[in-house]
Parts: structure tokens; C-alpha cells; sequence
């Protein structure tokens, strides 16, 4: 059974998680602790640490994101709450691999922890706020193929040098096709464009090959031990 460790918010949200999480066979009953730097210490054998977005706010972000890498060398990290678009390159580039909304319901919510158990990145659903571009898949219509690809890695690696490896170009040649990618779909963030690909399912959390765009190939990991790492 796969064991989760809830980190943070409200204790009363933390109890209704655990019992969903626990009600499900595929799942031992979690354990708790009060905030995620208590569970970085935690001597709890764990799969998923399962953070809440409020932690996110507690204290300097260098030291947030400090605290998620750490974490993430060792189990899979996942959000639980309201994140706003703009953090999803930085919580990707700490480790998380998952970023699920307030208002989940229950069989979903246990469907997207057993995709990011299974290696891959879910953002259910999409951060707020939305991008301007269509969200359908006809909104990819004006990009080359390449600049799909490029999309398509810009939600699932850390920054423009693991593009450029991934793709045996230069960080320069990656930084001219994000900025026409831009152009083409009338956006102005990078944060706006990781939102795109997952709306306009080029992503699709739990899809083959996937895994191995996000967590793993960043950390050049084969893959993380199932809980027996504590902090």
C-alpha cells in the first residue's frame, strides 16, 4: 500500500484528506504532522508527501523551495491547494510533481495521487489565473512542431538549460523559440505557457513518457526510494 505523509494547514483539512486517503485500499492510513518543515524531520516512512499550498507562504520562498527539494530527493511531492500560475516553474523546479486543486472530489483526488505516485505530473485543475490563449487544442495550430516540443518541455523541466539538453541545442536556441512560442499564442509569461500545455492536453498527466519529462530526468534519478528516505 502506498503511504502518504500530509504536511501543514488546517488540522481538520489534513483529518478530511486522511480519512478519503485511508478509505481507499490502495492506501495506508497517512500520517500527519503540523507543517512541512516538521515532516522534512519526521521519522515516517512515506511514498508522497502531500504538502499544503499554505506552506508555500511560510517564511522566505528560497527557503519554501529549499525545503521542497529536499523533500523531493527522496519521496514525490505533491501541492494541495489554490497555486497561482506564476509558481508552477518554481514548485517544478524544487521536485513537485504535483499540484492538485481545493475542490477535488474524492475519487479524483485518489486518481491524481496514484499518477504522480506512478512518476508522472498532474496539475488538476489548472492554476489560476487562466491564460489568455484558447485553452483547446486548436490554440497550438500556429506552432512547428518543434515549438511544441519546446512547449511540451517547458511545462515539465526546470529551465532553459534542461531544455537544451533534452533537445541537444543551445540554452540560446531554446530562449528564441519560447519567445515566438510566446508571440504566437499572444502570452506573456513562461507560468501562462506551462498552464497552455496542460489545458490544451499536449501534457497529459499519466500519459507514457511522461515521468521520465518530469521528475526523474530532471534529477537524473531512475527513480526515488519508496519511502525509506527520512529527512
Amino acid at each position: 500500500m502506498h503511504r502518504v505523509l500530509l504536511a501543514g494547514g488546517p488540522a481538520l483539512v489534513r483529518d478530511a484528506c486522511a480519512r478519503v486517503i485511508g478509505a481507499s485500499p490502495a492506501f495506508a492510513v497517512p500520517a500527519q504532522t503540523a507543517t512541512l518543515a516538521d515532516a522534512l524531520t519526521a521519522p515516517v516512512p512515506r511514498d508522497l508527501l502531500l504538502v499544503d499550498a499554505g506552506e508555500l507562504v511560510r517564511g522566505p520562498s528560497a527557503a519554501v523551495r529549499t525545503r521542497l527539494r529536499r523533500a523531493a530527493a527522496c519521496t514525490r511531492v505533491a501541492v494541495l491547494g489554490q497555486v497561482a500560475a506564476a509558481e508552477l516553474p518554481l514548485l517544478a523546479g524544487a521536485g513537485v510533481t504535483g499540484v492538485l486543486g481545493p475542490y477535488l472530489e474524492p475519487d479524483a483526488f485518489l486518481a491524481a495521487l496514484d499518477v504522480v505516485l506512478a512518476g508522472a505530473m498532474v496539475i488538476s485543475p489548472a492554476p489560476t489565473p487562466a491564460p489568455q490563449a484558447a485553452a483547446s487544442r486548436g490554440a497550438l495550430t500556429p506552432l512547428t512542431r518543434r515549438e511544441r516540443e519546446v512547449l511540451a518541455l517547458i511545462a515539465t523541466q526546470p529551465d532553459n538549460t534542461a531544455i537544451a539538453r533534452a533537445l541537444d541545442v543551445r540554452p540560446l536556441t531554446v530562449k528564441s523559440h519560447i519567445n515566438r512560442i510566446m508571440h504566437k499564442l499572444e502570452v506573456s509569461s513562461r507560468a501562462q505557457l506551462v498552464v497552455v500545455a496542460y489545458e490544451s492536453r499536449l501534457i497529459v498527466p499519466g500519459a507514457p513518457g511522461l515521468a521520465g519529462a518530469t521528475g526523474d530526468a530532471r534529477s537524473g534519478r531512475a527513480g526515488r526510494p519508496g519511502g525509506s528516505c527520512w529527512l
